[in-house]
C-alpha cells in the first residue's frame, strides 16, 4: 500500500499516457482511411518546383481550396507546406500530411510542460498538465484527424506556445517575434495575438525597445504573407476564403445567407463553444432506441467542458494573477472574428476555432491549479482524455477504441 501511496500518481500518469497514445494511433490510422486530404503535401511539392498554385489534376482535393482566375490555391498561409517541403523532397508526394499534426502535438507537449514548470509546478504535475493540453483539448482532434484545415490550425498552437514560453523565460524579443510571425504564416487571424504583448508593454512589463525588436520578424512575416496573397489573389489582404470552392455548399450555405461575418453568428458559435452537449446515438432516425455506446457528438461542435473538463476550474476556483488582464483581453479579441464567422467550425470535434486562443486560455488556467495537482484535478484530466479518445470520430459513427466502424 505504501508503494501505491508514494507512486500512484506516476503509475496512473503512465497508464493514461499509454492509453492516450494508443488511442491517437488508432484514430490517426482510421482518419487516414476516411480522409484522403493531402493538399499541404501537394502544395509543398509545388513550392519545390517554384509554383504557388495547386496542380489541377484529376482527383485533386476539393476541401479547403480556393479557385481564382482558373487556378487553385489553399486559403491558408504557406508555413505548413514549407515545413513539409523537406519531407516531400525525401519521400515524395505520398508523405502523410497528418505528420504536421503529430509534430504539433509533440512540440505542444514540450512547450506546455516547460511553461507549467515556469509557474513552479513539480515535474510530474507539469507532465500531467502537458498531457491535458495535448490530449484533453481540441488540439488532439485537430492533430490526428487528417483534414487540411485541422492540420494548419493545430500547427499554429505550438508556435504561439513557444513565443509565450520565450516571453516568460529568456524574453529574447526577436525570438518571440519570430515564433509569432511563423504562427501568422499559418493563419492570418493569429496576428491578433500580438495584442498580449502590447498590453504587457502598457503595463510596463515590456520595454518599447523589446517591443520594436519583436515587431521586426512579425512585420517581415506579415509582409511575406501579403506578397503571397498578391501573387495569388491580387490583394495584400485577401487570403482566399472568399473564393472557397465549397463556400455555397449545404449545410453551411444556409448560414452564409446571414452573412459571411455577422453578429447573427455569435449565438451559434457561443452555443457550440460553451453549451452544446453530446447527442444520443440512435439505432434508427425514426425511433428513440439508443445504440451502444449511446452517445455521439455533433459535427457542429461540443462544449469545452466535455473535451476539456479541467477548464471548469476557471469557473469554480478562478485565481487572478498579474497577467490575467492581458490574457482575458487577448482571448476576447481573438474570439471576436471566429465567433462572428458563418462556419461555426463545421465539421469538427469540439469547438476547433478555440485553437486560436487556446494557448492564452491555458495560461489563464495555470494559476487555478494547485502547484501540486489535487486528486480532483487529475480526475478531470483523466476523464477528459478518456472522453476524447472514445468519442472523437463519433460524428462519423466511428469508435476505433470500441471496434465500431459504421
Amino acid at each position: 500500500m505504501t508503494f501505491f501511496n508514494k507512486h500512484g500518481k506516476f503509475l496512473l500518469y503512465t497508464l493514461v499516457l499509454v492509453f492516450a497514445l494508443y488511442a491517437a494511433f488508432l484514430i490517426t490510422v482510421t482518419s487516414l482511411k476516411i480522409n484522403n486530404d493531402n493538399s499541404l503535401v501537394l502544395l509543398a511539392n509545388q513550392f519545390i518546383h517554384r509554383h504557388i498554385s495547386l496542380e489541377a489534376v484529376q482527383g485533386m482535393p476539393i476541401g479547403d481550396i480556393s479557385k481564382f482566375n482558373g487556378k487553385f490555391y489553399l486559403y491558408f498561409g504557406p508555413f505548413a507546406s514549407i515545413v513539409l517541403a523537406p519531407f516531400v523532397i525525401a519521400f515524395g508526394k505520398t508523405f502523410p500530411q497528418v505528420s504536421i499534426g503529430i509534430l504539433s502535438m509533440l512540440f505542444s507537449f514540450y512547450a506546455a510542460y516547460a511553461l507549467t514548470k515556469t509557474f513552479k509546478f513539480k515535474t510530474l504535475d507539469a507532465l500531467w498538465v502537458a498531457l491535458f493540453f495535448v490530449f484533453s483539448t481540441v488540439l488532439f482532434s485537430s492533430s490526428v484527424i487528417n483534414i487540411t484545415a485541422y492540420q494548419v490550425e493545430a500547427l499554429g498552437v505550438p508556435l504561439i506556445l513557444f513565443a509565450l514560453l520565450e516571453y516568460f523565460n529568456k524574453k529574447r524579443p526577436f525570438i518571440i517575434g519570430l515564433f509569432f510571425g511563423l504562427a501568422i504564416l499559418t493563419r492570418a487571424t493569429l496576428a491578433i495575438g500580438i495584442l498580449f504583448f502590447l498590453l504587457e508593454y502598457l503595463q510596463k512589463r515590456l520595454s518599447i525597445k523589446k517591443l520594436l525588436i519583436m515587431a521586426i520578424p512579425v512585420v517581415c512575416c506579415v509582409m511575406l504573407f501579403g506578397i503571397y496573397n498578391v501573387a495569388r489573389f491580387g490583394s495584400f489582404f485577401e487570403t482566399g476564403y472568399l473564393y472557397n470552392i465549397t463556400l455555397h455548399t449545404y449545410p453551411l450555405s444556409l448560414n452564409l445567407e446571414h452573412g459571411y461575418m455577422s453578429l447573427e453568428h455569435i449565438p451559434a458559435n457561443i452555443y457550440s463553444f460553451l453549451f452544446m452537449s453530446p447527442q444520443p446515438f440512435l439505432q434508427n432516425a425514426d425511433g428513440f432506441i439508443l445504440k451502444f455506446p449511446y452517445l455521439k457528438v455533433s459535427p457542429w461542435g461540443l462544449a469545452i467542458w466535455f473535451t476539456s473538463p479541467l477548464f471548469l476550474l476557471l469557473i469554480t476556483q478562478f485565481k487572478k494573477n498579474k497577467f490575467a488582464t492581458s490574457l482575458l483581453i487577448t482571448i476576447l479579441c481573438l474570439a471576436i472574428p471566429v465567433f462572428t464567422y458563418y462556419s461555426v467550425g463545421f465539421a469538427q470535434f469540439g469547438y476547433r476555432y478555440a485553437l486560436d486562443f487556446l494557448p492564452f486560455l491555458f495560461l489563464l488556467l495555470l494559476p487555478c491549479l494547485s502547484p501540486q495537482l489535487s486528486k480532483k484535478e487529475i480526475i478531470l484530466i483523466t476523464v477528459g482524455i478518456m472522453f476524447n479518445c472514445i468519442f472523437m470520430l463519433s460524428s462519423w459513427g466511428i469508435y476505433p477504441l470500441l471496434g465500431i466502424y459504421h
